[in-house]
C-alpha cells in the first residue's frame, strides 16, 4: 500500500510538471505552437547563404516561425534555385510579403531573416494550407552600410564624373598632341604642325646661339665698347638738347624783338602817310598863283628841287614797304652784335 501510494505521488508530480511546461510553452510562444503551425515557402532563384534549420524568422521585429529546411526548386534542375521552408506559428501574414536574409559582413553566426511587407494597404493573406510561396532576397553588404537614398547620391555623383570625364577626354588628347616630341626638321618642312615641344627647342636653340654669341670674348669686347659709345652719345645728347633749349630761349627773344621792330615800322609809316597828306595840302594851296607862295613856286628851279625831293621820299617809302613785306614773310635778318 506505501509503495502504491508512492507511485500516485510521483505519478501527480509528473503530471504537474507537464501541466507547468504545457503552460510555459503556451505563455512563451502565444499558444501558436501547440494550436496550429503551417508551412511558406520561400523563393530564392539564385540561391541563398548563412540559412540553417531552426534560424528565427521575424515580422517587424517579432519572431513569427522558424527555418525548417532548404530545399531545391527541382532536383533534376539545380539551376532554378532553392526553396527555404519557414515553418509558421500560426500568424496570419500578409499576401505582400517577401523574405530578406542580410548575411553577416564578417560571415560569421546566423544571419537575420525578416519578412518584409511590400505594400500595406492589401489586405490579403496568405494561405494556411501549407501552398503559400513568397519570393526572397539577399540584401547586399553595401545596403547594409550605406541606405539607398546615399546610394543613389554615389550612383549619381559616378555618372557626373563619367560624363565629365568624357568631356575632357578630348581635351587631354589635344593637350597630348600639344606635349609629344615632334622634330624640328619635319616641322620646318610642314610635315609637322608645330607643338609646345617645337617651340621649347627653338627656344632652346635661340639661347644656345645668344650665350655663343655672348660667349665670344670679341664680342664682348664689342659689346663693352658699345656701352661705352652708348654712353657718350646720351651725354653728347643731353648737352645738344641743351644748346637747342638755349637756342629756343634766344629764337623767342629774337621773335620778340623783330615785332617790337615791326610795330615801330607800321608807326613810321603812318607818321609818314600823315606827312605826305599835309604835304599834298600844301602843294594845292602852293598851286593857288594868287599867294605869295605862288609867285615862289613859278620860278622853274623850285620845282625842279621840288619834284627831286618827292621822287626822293617816293623811293624810301617803296623801300619800307619792302622791309615790311620781308618782315612778315620771315626773311628779315637782324644781325645782333
Amino acid at each position: 500500500m506505501p509503495s502504491k501510494n508512492k507511485n500516485i505521488v510521483v505519478g501527480a508530480f509528473v503530471l504537474a510538471g507537464f501541466v507547468v511546461m504545457g503552460g510555459l510553452i503556451v505563455a512563451f510562444g502565444g499558444g501558436r505552437m501547440l494550436f496550429g503551425t503551417y508551412e511558406l515557402k520561400v523563393l530564392f532563384p539564385k540561391g541563398v547563404q548563412s540559412i540553417q534549420q531552426g534560424q528565427t524568422v521575424t515580422l517587424y521585429g517579432k519572431r513569427v516561425g522558424e527555418t525548417k529546411e532548404v530545399i531545391f526548386v527541382d532536383e533534376n534542375a539545380v539551376e532554378k534555385g532553392v526553396i527555404v521552408v519557414v515553418k509558421v506559428e500560426g500568424f496570419d501574414l500578409p499576401a505582400t510579403l517577401e523574405m530578406v536574409v542580410t548575411p553577416n559582413l564578417m560571415g560569421l553566426g546566423k544571419a537575420p531573416v525578416d519578412l518584409v511587407v511590400r505594400d500595406p494597404s492589401d489586405k490579403n493573406k496568405l494561405p494556411k494550407d501549407d501552398t503559400a510561396q513568397i519570393p526572397g532576397r539577399i540584401r547586399q553588404p553595401l545596403d547594409q552600410l550605406l541606405p539607398p537614398e546615399m546610394q543613389k547620391s554615389l550612383k549619381d555623383m559616378t555618372t557626373h564624373i563619367g560624363e565629365l570625364a568624357a568631356r575632357f577626354k578630348p581635351v587631354a588628347e589635344n593637350l597630348g598632341r600639344m606635349l609629344e616630341a615632334r622634330k624640328l626638321e619635319d616641322v620646318d618642312a610642314r610635315t609637322a604642325a608645330a607643338n609646345l615641344d617645337s617651340v621649347v627647342q627653338r627656344f632652346d636653340a635661340t639661347l644656345k646661339a645668344f650665350e655663343e654669341v655672348i660667349g665670344d670674348p670679341k664680342n664682348q669686347e664689342n659689346f663693352a665698347a658699345l656701352i661705352a659709345n652708348s654712353r657718350k652719345i646720351s651725354e653728347t645728347g643731353i648737352a645738344t638738347m641743351e644748346n637747342v633749349r638755349e637756342i629756343t630761349q634766344e629764337g623767342k627773344q629774337v621773335t620778340k624783338d623783330v615785332g617790337e621792330l615791326m610795330r615801330k615800322l607800321v608807326s613810321t609809316a603812318d607818321d609818314m602817310s600823315a606827312v605826305l597828306k599835309r604835304m599834298e595840302q600844301t602843294v594845292a594851296s602852293l598851286n593857288d598863283k594868287n599867294g605869295t607862295v605862288g609867285l615862289l613856286l613859278n620860278d622853274n628851279r623850285l620845282y625842279e628841287e621840288l619834284l627831286l625831293s618827292a621822287r626822293r621820299l617816293t623811293k624810301m617809302l617803296d623801300d619800307v614797304r619792302e622791309v615790311m613785306d620781308l618782315a612778315k614773310k620771315g626773311q628779315l635778318r637782324i644781325r645782333a652784335f
